[in-house]
């Protein structure tokens, strides 16, 4: 009798575990590509993606550049365009893939 529990236990978490794959899977990859392939048929073209991380490295290795830079200019420069010094990653990528 116990083993019978445990079969229909470690079967019913096989397949929540098999679902939730699934649903992660789609969510993660499918829909993400959908969106790329969008944004690629308005001529938006972009770096390409890792799978589970997307472009956080790079994203965070030109953060930090942007930041070095920053540092080094001693000018005081007003400038009302946020985006680039908030999310310089798009600056950059604006200038390289247009």
């Amino acid at each position: 009798m116990e083993l019978l529990l445990l079969l229909k236990t470690l079967s019913w978490l096989s397949v929540a575990g098999i679902v939730w794959y699934i649903s992660f899977w789609r969510t993660r990859w499918v829909e993400s590509q959908r969106v790329r392939r969008k944004l690629g048929m308005q001529g938006i073209k972009g770096p390409p993606p890792s799978f589970l991380y997307g472009n956080v490295a790079e994203m965070q290795q030109i953060q930090f550049k942007a930041k070095n830079t920053r540092r080094t200019h001693t000018q005081e420069i007003v400038a009302h365009d946020y985006t680039s010094t908030l999310f310089p990653y798009f600056d950059h990528w604006r200038k390289e893939y247009g």
